[in-house]
């Protein structure tokens, strides 16, 4: 339904075509691409998006388009879309290494300075590509069968809230403070630590010190001294929900940054070592070697990919806020060749360096009142449709500093849980995030039969992973028409709940992790 014209167009822009089904829901804004986009001619094929040769000019050429041939339908996509994606949340490949920002030394966001267009950065640019490409297969499916599909957040969740804050030699009080007004707005949170570097004879002291802070009498008098957290303020910390991860200082080597970093955080009895992480100073190496080391340690999500500095500024010096990567969902990272790394790229949106004036603070300094306009629209536009895990910092420390230091990072904390818990958004941890994210990736819809005669739809929901989740599988609430009436899950009809999502309206339900059997009947 498509005629190649030899002609193509590169680092471009797509518009959906609103008035087409599956471009239904989706964003009406132009998205940037990354790659090259092939030119062609319609030749019986609806154009489902259109290609751009910039922001505002668009050309007479499809970006994706869908035809009717015989009994069946093809589709196409005029660019290679999952490169664009790992091109969109990863940055440049040609530009890793290099310092392009202005910033003192190398950071992930280093390769996004040119690469992202600040006018979109607000919208989750890689997600609705992604989500266009799951109405497109939804809509070809119609006709043969509903398609079921899982829904990106625990149970019936809008969004949530990644609250996790670095913490650099603070006194267990101040970490204490924190997680105290968390816990006040029914939340948990990730510490990333990073413990005062010592050499093995005196690190074997230190832990018997902070040991014996437990201890009658003395104890006491040592804990006046020695303020640092000990192992049992971490095993407490942790049994409440919270984690209490490593914060790596990686400043000359990589691997030797962690290594140190690794012997201290054990060594003093914070062990073991959590599967989530963001580094000191968000220090970058190679395109994905950060990721590719910190896999091979068995850390499986990463939040290095930070919103902070003058990639984010415009050239009048106004600031843009959003998703840089194009995402608000982890994905894991891709290396050079295409291989999939086992670990998870979860960006920080919301920054609290970025947004208010701290003791080392080079961002915005807008103020608590109007950084809290930023982070409630940002989790206000996720629950209305960008549908993003916003992930935060919170630092520990000017909780540790006092004065006034406490009042405005405080009001930044306390003014964002108290939006999210009204919104009744989820405050998580990043391991939690993490172990639903394994969970649902993990999950499989198999053996998906439609039955024409009993105008039902049979499928099996397998896990692999015995977690405590709660999945929500989406069945389309319209199959040619027919509407959706009942869902049974093993055999016992259960309450579904309407919900339109990316422009298609589904039957929603809950399902506990494991293996069970789903039918849904439509009259």
């Amino acid at each position: 339904g498509i005629e190649w014209t030899g002609g193509s167009t590169a680092e471009g822009y797509v518009q959906v075509a609103a008035s087409h089904p599956v471009g239904q829901g989706i964003a009406n804004e132009t998205l940037q691409f990354h790659g090259v986009a092939d030119h062609y001619r319609l030749a019986g094929a609806e154009a489902v998006a259109w290609l751009l040769s910039d922001a505002d000019t668009r050309t007479d050429f499809p970006s994706v388009t869908v035809y009717r041939y015989g009994r069946g339908q093809a589709a196409l996509w005029a660019f290679d879309l999952a490169r664009s994606v790992a091109y969109t949340r990863q940055g440049n490949p040609a530009w890793a290494g290099q310092e392009r920002d202005g910033e003192e030394r190398i950071r992930a966001s280093d390769m996004f300075k040119g690469w992202v267009d600040l006018d979109r950065i607000a919208i989750p640019q890689a997600d609705e590509q992604q989500r266009l490409l799951v109405n497109l297969l939804s809509v070809m499916n119609q006709e043969k069968r509903p398609l079921p599909r899982l829904w990106y957040f625990p149970g019936a969740a809008e969004s949530v809230l990644v609250a996790t804050g670095d913490s650099h030699y603070n006194p267990a009080s101040a970490i204490e403070d924190v997680l105290s007004r968390v816990e006040q707005r029914q939340g948990t949170m990730s510490i990333y630590y990073a413990p005062f570097p010592t050499q093995n004879p005196r690190r074997a002291v230190k832990r018997a010190v902070l040991e014996a802070v437990d201890l009658p009498l003395i104890g006491d008098i040592l804990a006046s001294q020695f303020t640092s957290p000990g192992p049992s303020h971490v095993a407490e910390w942790r049994a409440r929900g919270h984690e209490f991860a490593l914060h790596p200082y990686v400043d000359e080597v990589l691997e030797e940054g962690w290594l140190d970093a690794w012997q201290e955080f054990t060594g003093v009895g914070y062990g073991p070592v959590s599967p989530s992480v963001r580094t000191h100073r968000v220090l970058w190496t190679g395109w994905v070697e950060t990721a590719r080391y910190q896999a091979s340690l068995g850390i499986r999500m990463n939040l290095d990919y930070y919103h902070w500095g003058a990639a984010f500024q415009y050239a009048e010096g106004k600031w843009a806020n959003g998703h840089f990567t194009g995402s608000g969902r982890p994905l894991r990272f891709v290396d050079e060749q295409g291989n999939i790394l086992n670990i998870y790229q979860q960006l920080t949106q919301l920054t609290d360096e970025q947004l208010i004036d701290l003791p080392w603070g080079e961002g915005a300094k807008m103020g608590a009142e109007k950084a809290l306009e930023v982070t409630q629209a940002m989790l206000a536009r996720s629950v209305a449709g960008n549908y993003c895990a916003i992930a935060t910092n919170f630092h520990v420390d000017p909780f540790a500093f006092g004065g006034e230091w406490v009042a405005e990072a405080a009001r930044l904390l306390e003014g964002t849980l108290d939006y999210a818990a009204a919104q009744n958004i989820p405050i998580l941890t990043a391991v939690k995030w993490l172990d639903f994210t394994e969970t649902r990736d993990g999950a499989n819809l198999e053996n998906v039969q439609w039955y024409a005669s009993g105008q039902r739809v049979s499928f099996e929901l397998r896990t692999t992973r015995d977690q405590d989740a709660a999945l929500t599988v989406m069945i389309p609430q319209r199959h040619k028409e027919i509407e959706l009436v009942q869902i049974e899950i093993d055999g016992v009809a259960v309450e579904h709940r309407r919900r339109n999502v990316g422009g298609m309206e589904y039957g929603w339900v809950v399902v506990p992790a494991g293996s069970h059997q789903i039918v849904a009947t439509f009259s």
